[in-house]
């Protein structure tokens, strides 16, 4: 129909009764909801680190690698009963409450290889990635992942790292006669930790099915981005956008508290108006909690946008925007320390204006506060949790479990 004036005497000329359209409406309001709740079930059903596993075998997977990202992906693998092989080059203590819990240690990444049909790994920089594999200047080829690499096994790397380098370990993986999947992992810290997380996935279908089970333990939203490769980069891409919001965010909040803003009405409408971002709705908080770190930190950050700035030399791609957000969290890493938060900008900004920008109010307000997601539509929504929500009355709850 065309505007609702035109379709109010449409009905009105046909003769249907208000309560017939009131009927309809409902009846089509009634489906949707139906829908949005199947889909969400479906979701969620996937999400369950409960789900059996045919292969491989408990004992039979392994992780190189258990800092925020590996220990997260461990107790997934841990919940669904299967055992995981260890190891990190920070030693076996890292590790043991892993340990207790049901997994066991691997002296070496060759004695970890030798043990497990999945190897995966999720490290911090290629050179890292590298020397667990054992190629590379200075790494210890006799007691690298490929030199006790089993004939088809399967390698399932879930570090964002450099895009040439895992192409150049692919190729030595697939020598041997095992098979490489690139999947990084994308959402948040929060969310991997309660399997959860976006997974961007390249690999031969054959292979990409043979594993899914497993990535779905920590990352059930599956994207398919083709064979190998594509996958790094749209993860970089994702990394360098969120580090622009992070920079830019702390220069508004402070142009707001300095007009006398409300700083939770601020953070409220923005969730609802057209700059509203995944960073600004999960960080927010973080600038209030004097942390500035949602799980992920200011070294990390950076090394990925030094990632981006790579391919963007490679393809003549000029970076005035990501060169200058590069330079901040240099500023801040100098400043507050490499391990700091990824949300670090906030704080140079505060520091440059001599104002914080928490109150107690606001802090009040986010004290209890915490967040899940779902994908709604095809995209990524953030649910808010222990959070006083102002527009219930202009909006809709998703349908609960």
């Amino acid at each position: 129909f065309g505007s609702s004036h035109f379709s109010a005497r449409l009905f009105a000329f046909c003769g249907w009764r208000s309560s017939a359209m009131a009927a309809m409406w409902a009846v089509s309001r009634h489906m949707r909801q139906a829908a949005s709740r199947h889909a969400l079930l479906c979701s969620r059903t996937l999400a369950t680190s409960e789900t059996a596993i045919a292969w491989p075998r408990p004992g039979r997977v392994g992780m190189i690698g258990v800092g925020q990202l590996g220990s997260a992906v461990v107790g997934n693998l841990l919940r669904a009963g299967l055992e995981p092989v260890l190891h990190d080059a920070k030693g076996r203590e890292l590790v043991r409450p892993l340990l207790a819990q049901g997994a066991s240690w691997a002296p070496s990444p060759r004695a970890l290889a030798e043990r497990c049909d999945v190897v995966m790994t999720g490290l911090p920089r290629p050179e890292h990635v590298s020397a667990a594999m054992g190629i590379g200047e200075g790494a210890n080829a006799e007691e690298g992942v490929l030199a006790g690499l089993q004939p088809g096994a399967v390698w399932i790397e879930h570090s964002t790292t450099d895009f040439n380098n895992t192409a150049r370990i692919r190729e030595e993986v697939e020598r041997r006669g095992a098979k490489a999947v690139a999947a990084p992992l994308t959402g948040g810290m929060q969310i991997l930790k309660v399997g959860k997380m976006v997974a961007l996935v390249g690999s031969d279908e054959e292979t990409f099915q043979k594993v899914k089970p497993l990535i779905s333990l920590s990352a059930p939203r599956i994207v398919r981005c083709g064979e190998f490769g594509h996958e790094t980069v749209v993860k970089i891409l994702s990394n360098m956008l969120c580090a622009v919001q992070d920079c830019a965010m702390g220069e508004a909040m402070m142009i707001a508290k300095k007009s006398g803003v409300d700083m939770k009405l601020l953070f409220d409408a923005i969730r609802v108006s057209s700059g509203n971002s995944f960073c600004w709705e999960t960080e927010f908080a973080r600038a209030f909690d004097g942390t500035y770190f949602p799980d992920f930190t200011a070294e990390m950050m950076a090394k990925d946008i030094e990632l981006g700035q790579g391919l963007a030399r490679k393809l003549g791609v000029p970076m005035l925007m990501h060169g200058q957000v590069a330079q901040i969290y240099e500023a801040c890493m100098a400043k507050y320390g490499r391990d700091s938060g990824s949300t670090i900008p906030v704080r140079l900004v505060e520091d440059a204006c001599g104002e914080a920008l928490c109150d107690e109010k606001t802090r009040e307000a986010f004290k209890d506060w915490t967040y899940t997601t779902e994908i709604v539509d095809g995209s990524y929504t953030v649910v808010h949790q222990n959070y006083d929500n102002p527009f219930s009355d202009i909006g809709h709850a998703l349908p609960q479990k």
